[in-house]
């Protein structure tokens, strides 16, 4: 799996990161909530509990995935 950050901003206010990602799953089903979010620990050294995927979407026909995802401070 392969992710790709496609916006990122910052929301002071709410101390939070909203990003907008990209996800290749080639010759893989779309990834659930639980294996984004192990994915997202590892690549921002947070908590789980400081990481809420809003949304996972998949791409009809294509290996592709868009998320949204906030992360917390």
């Amino acid at each position: 799996m392969e992710i790709k950050i496609l916006q990122e901003k910052n929301n002071p206010l709410l101390k939070r990161k909203e990003l907008l990602l990209e996800i290749d799953h080639t010759g893989r089903a779309t990834p659930s909530r639980e294996e984004l979010t192990s994915e997202l620990m590892k690549m921002f050294n947070k908590e789980k509990e400081k990481i809420v995927i809003d949304y996972i979407l998949s791409s009809r026909g294509q290996p592709k995935a868009k998320a949204k995802v906030k992360i917390y401070d």
